[in-house]
């Protein structure tokens, strides 16, 4: 048998590898327990803890094998299948760890699920790239303050045993303190606290639009370090546990969202000087919506969104298809992850940019939005009244399909406007929304009227104009079993002209 040479690296990790090999089994046989005793329980958060676990143990019998049957191993190798088991080690033990402390059951085990799955098994197949980038300033301000305190523990060497120690003592409530909000911060609808908005990472924009709401308003703030401008939504006079916990549902809807058509969440805090108020963060800030696009005059239209072009030529509308295609991808996403969002809307709809030649639409206000868990219990009018889909509006169901009807409707205003500008959306608002005693104010309740003026509005159009009035005419069935899925809308706006990059005259 030959000596290894003691700089050669398979000797120096091979005792390393050797050590975590066995220590594998006694592990996996513990987690296996585990997993056998957890795996009957019908609990979503808990059966992916038990997919992990036999993942894991899958994993380690693979690698085992291989090692086993190869002979030399070279040290690559070795260190990508120390790599790998170490992963698996930390993902599943932290994924233990979220188990026994989260809640596992209606929404917010719903969200948990979410949240597991994406921050920390990194399972985000559409993730949007900058998303996390707008949460660094936190992680740089606690980084700060421990490099502050630690130097204060060293300052002043060489310095004594004893002083090293009346030091510790001295700075332990802050470490303490510190490393417990690290940890916090990175649990699922985390609300930070600070004395002050001045203490915060954000300045009021005093140039910026104020809007108010129901729930109370939102404003632009500038981040302070880097400049950026973004959306802060107060909710004032937060009284109640009930209020409390409808906002840290919309917080955690949005921090599973990751999808460039959606607005993306930064953090949410509260303040010691403003103890009755919650505030969410979000990027970007984008104060045009849907709505006022529609409802501007056709001069005012044209100079805020200089690429829009009323006109029956294909190639006017090819900004309004990929608009229309971006939004439907962000509803698929939701759907993709089991989330409704329930209150599709053109005033929950903001075209960022929207000046530039290719301004951004994107999904805001969850407020409302659910994970949809069949058989649970729901609000059926927790929506805006007038885009409330047929089955909410009889109380007998609220789907996916209900957030195709709303999307339609939105579809169908834009389409409108393409084609006859500011008198085609009133024509249609008209439709559903008469000065009439009789009239419902409600497109499922005004349906044939609002088709009959919607057809008339865009169906003779060119071939573009008509396939995508076909598109909108599927998703505004009154049967939810007869509209399509988002990805059947998806696959039929991928054939209107401009959807295809290099095409011409779009």
């Amino acid at each position: 048998m030959t000596t290894p040479i003691q700089n050669d690296p398979v000797a120096i990790q091979e005792p390393t590898l050797q050590h975590m090999l066995d220590a594998m089994p006694q592990f996996c046989k513990r987690l296996t327990i585990w997993e056998k005793k957890h795996a009957d329980l019908e609990v979503p958060l808990t059966a992916l803890v038990c997919d992990q676990i036999r993942r894991l143990c899958a994993t380690y019998t693979q690698l085992k094998t291989q090692i086993t049957e190869a002979g030399y191993i070279s040290p690559e190798i070795i260190q990508q299948t120390q790599t790998c088991c170490i992963t698996q080690l930390v993902v599943t033990w932290d994924l233990l760890s979220f188990h026994e402390q989260a809640e596992r059951g209606g929404q917010e085990g719903a969200l948990n699920v979410l949240y597991a799955r994406m921050h920390i098994l990194n399972n985000n197949i559409y993730s949007d790239p900058q998303h996390h980038n707008d949460g660094e300033d936190n992680l740089v301000h606690l980084v700060s303050e421990l490099k502050r305190y630690l130097s204060e523990l060293g300052q002043d060497e060489p310095i004594t045993a004893g002083i090293a120690v009346q030091r510790f003592h001295l700075q332990q409530p802050r470490l303490h303190d510190s490393s417990s909000r690290a940890y916090k911060q990175f649990r699922p609808r985390y609300l930070h606290n600070y004395k002050s908005l001045a203490d915060t990472q954000y300045t009021l924009d005093p140039a910026g639009e104020v809007f108010t709401g129901s729930f109370g308003i939102v404003q632009k703030v500038n981040n302070k370090r880097s400049g950026k401008p973004l959306a802060m939504k107060t909710f004032n006079q937060v009284f109640s546990e009930k209020q409390v916990k409808k906002i840290l549902r919309e917080i955690g809807i949005l921090e599973v969202c990751s999808h460039k058509n959606i607005v993306r969440f930064v953090e949410a805090f509260r303040t010691d000087d403003d103890d009755q108020s919650i505030r969410l963060v979000m990027h970007p800030w984008a104060p045009y919506t849907l709505l006022r696009f529609l409802h501007s005059s056709d001069g005012k239209r044209k100079a805020r969104c200089p690429w829009f072009q009323q006109s029956s030529s294909q190639s006017s509308c090819c900004m309004i298809y990929r608009i229309m295609y971006q939004l439907a991808d962000a509803v698929d996403y939701l759907h993709g992850h089991a989330i409704k969002h329930k209150d599709l809307k053109p005033d929950n709809i903001l075209l960022y940019k929207e000046a530039s030649d290719y301004p951004t639409a994107l999904i805001t206000d969850v407020g409302v939005s659910k994970v949809y868990i069949p058989g649970a219990p729901t609000n059926y009018k927790d929506s805006t009244y007038e885009y409330l889909a047929p089955e909410q509006h009889a109380m007998v169901a609220s789907t996916f399909k209900s957030d195709i009807w709303q999307l339609g409707c939105c579809f169908a205003a834009i389409l409108a406007v393409a084609s006859k500008g500011q008198s085609g959306y009133e024509e249609l608002h008209e439709s559903f929304n008469r000065d009439d005693e009789n009239c419902q104010c409600s497109i499922a309740l005004e349906h044939s009227s609002f088709m009959s003026a919607f057809g008339a509005i865009c169906m003779r159009g060119n071939p573009a104009q008509k396939m995508a009035y076909a598109v909108v005419v599927g998703m505004l069935e009154l049967d939810p079993q007869l509209r399509p899925s988002i990805d059947s809308v998806k696959v039929a706006l991928m054939k209107l002209p401009g959807m295809k990059t290099g095409e011409p005259n779009c």
